[in-house]
């Protein structure tokens, strides 16, 4: 009595502390892009920028409806009220992109900034075609603006800086005063948020700031709000599967607990089977916090349909109780197969704990540490909460039906192994390729939002999340000296219409090289005094108007050069720091491409050029090839883990044959499963291999247990009847998963649906026929009868 006590207070003690951990320690982490691996400085490369680069952080903003006038005026409510709100890097519309104080602090330097300043600009003709075009400016939506900054600036030097400063070499139309759609119908904006875009819970709040500022801008106006970018992705995703994943679990777990129950007509053991997978939960929690500083939520989200192996434990020890024998002694029975399912699974899942994938990494420790604790529980604690000679009142009898299916066919036997390796040899033929690397194509994003996103991105000319110039250097100066360089090149395909334009910190930062040659053009206050009355003659302007702009040549002439310092505490300063940041121990240049058209011919083009510590990034296909690899990777470990799981069982049966008839099963069933797969037109993703790892874990339960030597025929019956009661459960939730409209849970429902059934049926033919037949039981081996 003693004994069991002190196993039920220690039990509790530990569920408490995990516990413990789980609600009050372990943060949830929700970067969706740390299931990217990191095999190489490009991989980490591709990390940062997904997380955080500044095409990732984009916030495309639609407005629509009602009058122009008054979408404009919305328009400039919004901008204002986001640029107010903290949460924003940028937030240009068409307006002013800065506010007055910038203005000021950044006019000074406009000749050392502005890429128009030539020798030529300050020459009688150019300061004269300079003069004529503020004068058309003067009927223009910007003459308020004209007005008030020709004195000082007749070139239109910041102008020409506040396009650049947008971000924009080819602006988006103008409708009243602010940017607007081809067709005139939508205001425009353009948002950069300081937070990860692919940090659903920063950006739910980013979101609904948004939400929050349109509805206070837009007063009675009847305009729409049409939001997009990956951070409005990353929510809308996060939101999508956790909606289709609840819905589904709770449907899938009512069901399963209705299959317990129905299978034992007793509250006791669904109350115990839920009451393992808790504490297989609680432990996997614990253990992944503790080894990882916080558990992904997408891990614990799929760790817990994984635990649902879990639930098989309790349900065999249930189906093997016996009258005569207290419910310590039944589980000890059977304990040494209960030990070999769980040490295959987890020889399985170990393939997982040493990727470069950390999110995979850690669903494997998750894994491994619920079904420890799952087993533990089964083993040590299960018989505490019994009394000693309890048994189900529904138990497995002899039975026409059971009997039945236990009968050896060695015709279906011979048609099934056949007809299995004949038809994956017919679908390798004629199928698509057999992978999926595109991971794309498992987005949980609308087709129409995905529309959306390329319209507002097409109208705003934002650049591409996925297509990147990145520059090396030892310093600043030399990053920034050899963007510029690759800018020059850029700018011929812009001319040419190969390329719909690009961003990068030299816009914003000059380097010191540059400033110094834009410097040097400016010329003495006398020439051009004398330059700026000959371009006057025959213009209405007053020479003595522009004495403030005489003085701001002859200042900028003189003055010292902007340093990243001086941008400090800028909206400016945090554009720079998003395209130029120190990394690896050297400076990194990021050049943001927009619309590109032939990304190979770039690429290839770039390398041509032979530029030092340059390289074209297409983050797509980049990160469609870090999977590519680490799927061969992972398949190569779990080909190890496969050679590690026949040994395993051949050191618990000590003879091959049983081997044989224990993993031949789930060889064919894994086999099959790829063959429907693909017959049903998927391409086998990441999520398909982790699946058919879980497949590989149950699968070789079944046929572990159908290989056991029983001569006893109720007890094979039982065996039976509490496998189907384990698949049955297990292929309803994971059906249930296969109807979401969702790809990524789809493609997990589907795999472990159909492998779980095939995992059953094949076991059921082959392994306990294979078992009694090569290996009659004799009392010389029975793994299921030892202590």
């Amino acid at each position: 009595m003693l004994k069991r006590s002190a196993i039920l207070v220690l039990w509790l003690a530990a569920m408490l502390f995990c516990g413990w951990l789980a609600l009050f320690k372990i943060p949830m982490i929700t970067d969706i892009t740390l299931f990217i691996p990191k095999t190489d400085s490009t991989a980490e490369l591709l990390l940062e920028q997904l997380r955080s680069g500044p095409a990732a952080r984009l916030i495309l903003i639609g407005l629509e409806g009602d009058s122009a006038q008054a979408r404009a005026l919305v328009s400039q409510r919004l901008a204002e009220q986001l640029r107010a709100s903290g949460w924003f890097t940028r937030v240009v519309n068409g307006a002013e992109p800065l506010d007055r104080d910038e203005q000021r602090k950044l006019f000074s330097y406009r000749y050392l900034l502005s890429p128009t300043v030539t020798a030529t600009r300050f020459t009688p003709a150019g300061l004269r075609e300079a003069l004529q075009q503020r004068l058309r400016d003067l009927s223009s939506p910007v003459s308020v603006l004209t007005k008030r900054l020709a004195p000082a600036d007749p070139t239109g030097e910041i102008l020409t800086l506040a396009r650049v400063w947008q971000g924009n070499d080819h602006p988006p139309r103008q409708c009243q005063g602010v940017w607007c759609s081809p067709d005139g119908q939508r205001a425009l904006l353009l948002t950069e948020t300081q937070t990860s875009g692919y940090d659903p819970n920063t950006q739910k709040q980013v979101v609904a700031a948004i939400r929050q500022a349109f509805a206070t801008a837009k007063e009675a106006a009847a305009v729409t709000l049409l939001l997009s970018g990956p951070g409005v992705f990353s929510v809308l995703s996060q939101d999508t599967i956790r909606h289709e994943a609840e819905l589904l679990s709770a449907v899938a777990s009512v069901l399963m607990v209705l299959i317990v129950w129905l299978a034992f007509r007793s509250l006791r053991p669904v109350l115990l089977s839920m009451l393992v997978l808790a504490s297989a939960v609680l432990v996997a929690v614990a253990a992944a916090g503790l080894l990882f500083g916080g558990i992904f939520g997408i891990t614990l989200a799929f760790g817990i349909t994984l635990l649902g192996e879990a639930v098989d434990y309790p349900i065999l020890v249930f189906t093997h109780l016996q009258q005569r024998k207290t419910v310590a002694q039944s589980l000890r029975a059977i304990w040494p197969t209960l030990r070999l399912c769980a040490a295959t699974t987890i020889i399985g899942s170990s393939a997982m704990i040493t990727t470069a994938l950390p999110g995979l990494a850690q669903l494997g420790v998750v894994t491994i540490a619920g079904l420890l604790g799952a087993a533990g529980f089964t083993r040590w604690v299960l018989p505490t909460l019994f009394p000693p000679a309890w048994a189900p009142r529904h138990q497995a009898k002899p039975g026409a039906w059971l009997a039945w299916l236990l009968r050896p066919r060695p015709v279906l036997v011979a048609a099934l192994v056949l007809g299995n390796i004949l038809a994956l040899l017919v679908v390798l033929a004629v199928a698509p390729p057999l992978w999926e690397d595109d991971l794309a194509a498992l987005s949980p994003i609308p087709e129409e939002a995905l529309k959306l996103d390329q319209e507002l991105r097409t109208a705003l000319g934002a650049p591409e999340a996925s297509h990147l110039i990145v520059v090396t250097a030892a310093d600043t100066e030399t990053a920034l000296r050899r963007s510029e360089t690759v800018a020059a090149y850029l700018q011929g395909w812009v001319d040419n219409d190969r390329l719909g334009g690009f961003d990068l910190a030299a816009h914003y930062l000059p380097s010191q090289h540059t400033q110094r040659e834009r410097q040097a053009v400016l010329p003495t206050p006398e020439p051009l005094r004398a330059d700026l009355n000959s371009a006057l003659a025959e213009l209405p302007f007053q020479s003595s108007l522009f004495e403030p702009f005489l003085a701001a040549v002859e200042a900028a002439r003189t003055g010292p050069l902007l340093r990243s310092q001086d941008l400090s505490g800028t909206a400016l300063g945090l554009r720079v720091n998003s395209l130029l940041f120190q990394s690896n121990r050297c400076w990194t240049a990021l050049v943001l491409l927009k619309d590109v058209r032939d990304p190979d011919s770039l690429a290839r083009g770039l390398t041509q050029q032979g530029y030092d510590g340059v390289y074209y990034l297409d983050m797509k296909a980049e990160a469609n090839r870090l999977v590519a690899g680490f799927r061969d990777e992972t398949l190569l470990r779990l080909a190890g883990g496969v050679g590690l799981i026949v040994l395993v069982v051949w050191l618990g049966f000590k003879s091959w044959r049983l081997v044989l008839a224990a993993l031949l099963p789930v060889a064919l069933a894994i086999n099959m499963d790829v063959v429907v797969l693909l017959w049903l037109g998927e391409r086998l993703s990441l999520f398909h291999l982790v699946s058919l790892l879980l497949v590989l874990g149950i699968g070789t339960n079944y046929g572990l247990f159908f290989s056991r030597p029983e001569p006893d025929p109720v007890m094979r019956q039982r065996t039976l009847y509490g496998l189907l009661a384990c698949s049955g459960s297990t292929i309803t939730v994971f059906g249930m998963l296969a109807l979401s409209a969702l790809p990524v849970l789809k493609a997990i429902g589907q795999t472990v649906a159909i492998g779980i059934f095939s995992s059953l049926l094949l076991a059921l033919v082959l392994a306990q026929p294979l078992a009694v037949k090569l290996n009659p039981p004799t009392g010389r081996i029975d793994p299921g009868a030892g202590q």
